[in-house]
């Protein structure tokens, strides 16, 4: 079983994000979520026997808010036996010495560092922490010998120069013991219209993409995912869990869970939350579950051939012709150069 556990509040709201979370909250408002989410983690384990949560990962909003009393209380709410990857979604300028020697005291043994870009002047118009405060705490990790740090990037984001990010990356690498890196592609849909005029083009977004593939590659990093890459044996657990389609239980509002093939979903809003309201509540039928079962392989590991008929089989062979696909050892995968053809793809697929 894998826990998440969404935390929605944040100090300040990035300029792109649109998750449900709030920047605006007391600490009487954060007592209260807090309650009724520490209920709903009790009353679903007294409904489920042996449950062993393999991994917990703190997500959403910014959970590195939370004091390491507050994390402590709902970590004592699972069982400790099984534990093998426990995630905390950190802000730069949440991480002091102090803090990271309390998380190691309640067995957090990952961070999920949001970086999005060493630029300054994207860092103050997103609304993300100040580059000082981005290495004062990459500092910090590594003078604790923190054991699994990940670093988030996001390519695309406003005055970003072509080769920024992979310049930035390359020096992060060199200077800091980083096990684990996800980069995003920024949505254009989701932030303001004259953001266009400050980012680089499409094609060279994408180039540079494929450059920091080739980069990682060359260092023996695994590219297990389409926007995630580790070093061997730090592949994050429990993001995996969701594209090898393992029982998972999120907990917030907002959140979908996904037990014995059933997904249903908490409301969005806070209110709704606090009824114990969910939405969107579905067993997944056979053909669901080849197909995300094809979109899962195709962003990972690749699709076996067993798991094909002749018809897609025959589309992916013809992209092989073209450079998009490439077959190995019976598995077809999408090669680095193509990765945005993913979903034009998938739609002929299924």
């Amino acid at each position: 079983m894998h826990i998440y556990i969404h935390i929605p509040f944040c100090r300040q709201k990035c300029t792109y994000c649109k998750f449900a979370l709030t920047p605006i909250f007391t600490d009487i408002q954060k007592r209260r979520y807090l309650s009724y989410l520490q209920n709903e983690i009790i009353e679903w384990i007294k409904t489920w026997t042996n449950i062993f949560p393999q991994t917990i990962y703190f997500w959403w909003g910014t959970p590195s808010i939370l004091s390491p009393k507050e994390l402590s209380s709902i970590l004592e709410l699972f069982p400790k036996e099984w534990r093998e990857e426990i995630t905390l979604e950190a802000n730069p300028e949440d991480i002091t010495e102090e803090y990271i020697d309390t998380l190691q005291g309640i067995w957090i043994n990952r961070i999920s560092l949001g970086i999005q870009t060493l630029n300054s002047q994207s860092l103050k118009t997103i609304h993300r922490s100040s580059v000082d405060t981005i290495y004062r705490a990459l500092d910090i990790l590594k003078k604790k010998n923190f054991p699994n740090i990940n670093i988030d990037l996001i390519l695309w984001l406003p005055h970003v120069a072509y080769w920024e990010t992979h310049r930035a990356l390359t020096e992060l690498h060199k200077s800091y013991p980083i096990t684990h890196t996800s980069i995003y592609l920024l949505e254009d849909e989701t932030y303001p219209t004259d953001w266009k005029e400050a980012t680089i083009s499409i094609d060279k977004m994408q180039q540079e993409y494929v450059t920091i593939n080739e980069y990682l590659a060359e260092l023996w990093w695994n590219h297990y995912e389409v926007s995630n890459w580790s070093r061997p044996w730090y592949e994050s657990k429990h993001n995996q869990s969701y594209w090898n389609h393992s029982n998972y239980r999120w907990f917030w509002l907002a959140a979908s869970s996904y037990i014995n093939w059933k997904r249903w979903t908490n409301s969005p809003s806070f209110s709704g939350y606090y009824r114990w309201e969910r939405i969107d509540e579905e067993t997944l039928t056979e053909e669901q579950k080849d197909i995300e079962h094809l979109m899962f392989s195709l962003r990972t590991s690749g699709i076996p051939l067993s798991k094909l008929t002749q018809e897609q089989i025959s589309i992916l062979q013809s992209h092989i012709q073209d450079g998009y696909i490439e077959k190995k050892e019976g598995v077809f995968s999408i090669t680095s150069s193509w990765i945005f053809l993913i979903d034009h793809i998938m739609s002929q697929l299924i």
